[in-house]
Formats: C-alpha cells, sequence, structure tokens
C-alpha cells in the first residue's frame, strides 16, 4: 500500500464491524444487560479495543514503519456497539520535512453508523 505523506491526503479508510471482546464481563458496562440498565442500547465494545482500530489503519497504512518510533493519542467520545459497522478515517495534517524528523501526522477518527465520530486521535509516524 502507498504511504500518504502530502498534507490533506486520506488514508484508505477501513470499515470495520466491531467485537465486544468484553461482552462476558457481568455487570460491567460491556455486559448488554447493565449496559441497558445504565441507558445504553447494549453493551459496549471495550474503549481499547476502538482506539485498536484506529491503530490499525496506521499499521496497514504505514506497514512496518508504523512500529518504531510512532506516536498515538486517542479519545473516546461515544460508545460503539457490536455488530453496528464503523468507518476509520484518517487524513494527513503534517507532511514529513527535515524539522519534523521526516515524520507523518495523521488526524484518525472512528465514525459511527449514524455518521457521528465515536473516537479520535492524532498519530505521528516516521516515513
Amino acid at each position: 500500500m502507498s504511504q500518504p505523506t502530502a498534507v490533506d491526503s486520506r488514508l484508505p479508510s477501513l470499515r470495520i464491524l466491531p467485537v465486544n471482546s468484553a461482552a462476558q464481563s457481568k455487570g460491567s458496562i460491556h455486559d448488554d444487560d447493565k449496559a441497558r440498565e445504565m441507558g445504553y442500547k447494549g453493551g459496549l465494545v471495550p474503549g481499547v479495543t476502538v482506539l485498536g482500530y484506529m491503530s490499525r489503519l496506521m499499521q496497514e497504512t504505514f506497514s512496518d514503519r508504523w512500529q518504531t518510533g510512532s506516536t498515538f493519542n486517542g479519545r473516546l467520545r461515544r460508545p460503539v456497539y457490536e455488530g453496528a459497522e464503523v468507518t476509520v478515517e484518517g487524513v494527513v495534517v503534517e507532511a514529513p520535512s527535515a524539522a519534523n524528523e521526516n515524520t507523518v501526522t495523521v488526524d484518525l477518527k472512528v465514525v459511527d453508523p449514524d455518521g457521528i465520530v465515536a473516537a479520535f486521535a492524532q498519530a505521528t509516524c516516521r516515513v
């Protein structure tokens, strides 16, 4: 896969069908019954999983370069539910240069089925 490095370049988006790997955590926000009791539609996909979806986009785009000397800073905004397909998107916001040690900076987001940003992050990667 080519590595987009120019400002405003979009990374190829990913479509992911989320999996709630913590659904068996009875009495937690990941448990369908407890989450519904708290006013959610069902058990929430763990946040670390949702953030990992953005990391996966960086890995698929930048390959081994993503694994060394990279940074990632992400935040969750809304619940993500198992089976509700999300889209992971990224756009380059800072191009490589000698001043930034040939590092690309990417803004990332996870968009839920309603088109609302569920999580966002900024990541850097040497290219």
